[in-house]
């Protein structure tokens, strides 16, 4: 058990949900890759759909690509991480029109979840950055730097014995994040779930097929195809 984790997916996932909606089944898997005929794992087109154009054009072409799928941040790794979801199919699909726009590699709080009407992507709510605040006084600073040192032993104490794991600490519950949806699929373009296997080491996976023969095999780094199996049940509870 991980304890920098967030809050369990479907507590999360459920304050997303429309009215009606009901939740079937969620998991959190931040790294997303591809498997998908002429991308790289990250989204990013091979060099050789770029043709021969030169070799600095050729990079040059590469890297707006790469930035207009969202996947220029994991561009140019040699071995991608373990992914949890897989997108497959051809360019253009369904499965990679949906989720083109996501980084290849997420944060720890974005989950996936299966509802009655659809297939959702949700992310951590990440407000915008302050303005810089106006330049203080000389004055003003010296206030702020004194009401900043005063603390008693008994809160240094605090601060200092106090165990953090990621964005949890010890003794305070897990907070419920802010959700904000960053992909979905409509449930009338999947044309269903199977248990699979993916890939030349044949790992256990749950395949979601969609109506123009485009996918996504969800990992979830799990290696029991007896987990996949009971969230196959839940696809059609």
């Amino acid at each position: 058990m991980n304890l920098g984790y967030p809050l369990g997916a479907a507590s999360q996932a459920l304050p997303s949900l429309h009215p009606g909606e009901r939740l079937l089944w969620a998991a959190y898997g931040r790294t997303l890759n591809y498997d998908v005929r002429g991308l790289d794992p990250w989204g990013v087109p091979k060099k050789s759909v770029l043709g021969k154009l030169g070799s600095g054009a050729a990079n040059f072409a590469g890297d707006m690509v790469g930035a207009a799928l969202g996947g220029g941040d994991d561009g140019g790794k040699s071995n991608p991480p373990s992914p949890q979801v897989i997108v497959l199919g051809e360019q253009g699909g369904l499965a990679h029109a949906a989720m083109r726009e996501l980084s290849t590699n997420g944060s720890l709080s974005r989950l996936w979840a299966l509802t009655s009407a659809r297939l959702l992507v949700l992310e951590k709510f990440v407000p915008p950055e302050p303005p810089e605040p106006a330049e203080k006084s000389f004055m003003s600073k010296a206030i702020g730097f004194g009401k900043g040192v005063v603390k008693t032993g008994k809160e240094i104490a605090a601060i200092m014995t106090t165990k953090t794991y990621g964005e949890n600490a010890e003794g305070v519950p897990i907070a419920r994040h802010e959700m904000v949806p960053r992909a979905e699929i409509p449930r009338d373009r999947i044309a269903g779930f199977a248990v699979a296997e993916h890939g030349k080491k044949r790992r256990p996976c749950l395949r979601a097929s969609f109506v123009d023969g485009s996918g996504m095999d969800f990992l979830f780094d799990c290696e029991d195809p007896r987990q996949f199996a009971w969230l196959h049940s839940m696809t059609v509870s």
